[in-house]
């Protein structure tokens, strides 16, 4: 449960910086703080780059998607991995 906090808190540091809005809570949501689809495709790419894992754009592209939310996808996508050596 410790990565997930350290994940929760690197979404909140990715989202800040491509939204431009201080992102402080794991139950914010991506859209609502004004994301848009041109954004969570950046926001894929750098989840890519900083932790060399694909995310299924799925996943991330559901209506009240959060900080936690998007943690802990990146944890599955780290686990499967780390399991299979094939990206999620």
């Amino acid at each position: 449960m410790a990565m997930l906090g350290v994940l929760e808190t690197e979404v909140m540091r990715l989202w800040s910086e491509i939204l431009g809005v201080d992102v402080t809570s794991a139950d914010q949501d991506f859209f609502e703080l004004g994301g848009q689809s041109l954004a969570m495709v950046q926001f894929l790419a750098m989840v890519e780059s900083e932790f060399r894992i694909e995310l299924p754009v799925e996943v991330l592209f559901v209506e009240g998607l959060t900080v936690a939310e998007a943690a802990r996808a990146i944890e599955e996508g780290s686990r499967t991995l780390a399991a299979t050596g094939e990206p999620s």
